[in-house]
């Protein structure tokens, strides 16, 4: 037998390893996947069933009988904007009631206010200062309370779009600038996660906005690839441990988005990129995903691209790759 023989031999045996591999997981994902319909549907029809007091509102308008707030950090512009204006559009679908807007800049969040129809209560923190997050723990406790009763006032939808990132080298960004990257996209998310939780009912919906790079290592672009790679591997883990209680978490992994600040912030000027989202469709497949509690959406040819391919390619020739679509 010579050495080609040899090497088809060999790879005919990892081409069959491998088909029975990728088999076996379409298998056990497709058993995951109506495991997880099962108890959302369980869990949501229960809820659906449970009598709600009527309870008013002080606030832009008169609130329907329950209060069921979405909750959009950073929707001061990009992102955060437009799921609002989106969900605004068919609070009925969403089953939202009501929007607490949170972001530093008071001004915009005015002036988003003034152009939805649903109420709004305008919360101007910085997230990633303590006692700002403790004053809104602080506010979602005061808020449950005062309700009639606790099936009076809940939280159905979450999103988190604050984050920012920046280009560059580690050590042309610097320490500072790197912490406030990672305190603004982990630990503001996660710690308003955390005080949400406890006031979300059977079939509120979480949507964690992470991004295609949290897929695999970028170079120049390290802290923030790795800032969200931690943020998707937390929305992965909080959703499995909320299953039971009727909870989705979808984790959203876009890629470039051309019409808000971000590209011009990272980059520190506005930068030509190859085959960008807009942040329209981005709302739109993302919303539709969560609908449908999805544990990821990828609303984009780039991103669902690199989000088959970067479980095959090793991370050191991703990270080289990566590159070129900076």
């Amino acid at each position: 037998m010579n050495f080609f023989t040899w090497i088809q031999k060999i790879w005919h045996i990892i081409a069959g390893i491998s088909g029975n591999v990728v088999t076996s997981t379409l298998l056990i994902s497709l058993v995951l996947f109506f495991i997880e319909k099962y108890h959302y549907h369980n869990k949501s029809k229960n809820s659906a069933r449970e009598a709600i007091s009527p309870h008013s509102y002080d606030g832009k308008a008169t609130v329907p009988a329950s209060r069921k707030i979405a909750i959009i950090t950073g929707a001061s512009s990009g992102l955060g904007r437009k799921y609002a204006m989106a969900i605004d559009k068919n609070p009925a679908k969403y089953d939202v009631t009501e929007f607490w807007l949170i972001a530093r800049r008071r001004e915009r969040l005015e002036a988003l206010a003034e152009n939805l129809h649903l109420p709004v209560k305008i919360l101007c923190l910085d997230l990633t200062e303590s006692e700002k997050l403790d004053s809104f723990e602080e506010l979602l406790k005061q808020e449950a309370s005062s309700s009639p009763e606790p099936s009076s006032f809940s939280v159905t939808m979450l999103l988190n779009c604050a984050g920012y990132g920046k280009y560059g080298s580690s050590s042309e960004i610097g320490r500072k600038e790197e912490c406030r990257m990672i305190d603004t996209n982990d630990k503001a998310a996660i710690s308003v996660t955390a005080s949400v939780i406890p006031y979300m009912r059977a079939g509120s919906r979480i949507l964690e906005i992470c991004s295609v790079a949290g897929f695999q290592p970028i170079p120049f672009f390290n802290c923030y690839a790795a800032s969200k790679s931690l943020l998707y591997s937390y929305s992965r883990g909080l959703r499995i441990e909320l299953l039971k209680t009727g909870i989705s978490v979808t984790a959203v992994c876009p890629y470039w988005i051309k019409d808000t600040e971000f590209i011009a912030k990272a980059a520190g000027r506005q930068k030509k990129l190859f085959l960008t989202s807009n942040a329209s469709r981005v709302v739109r497949i993302s919303l539709f995903d969560a609908q449908h509690r999805h544990a990821l959406s990828t609303p984009g040819i780039l991103c669902t691209l690199d989000r088959i391919f970067a479980g095959w390619i090793p991370d050191e020739v991703l990270a080289y790759i990566m590159t070129f679509f900076l």
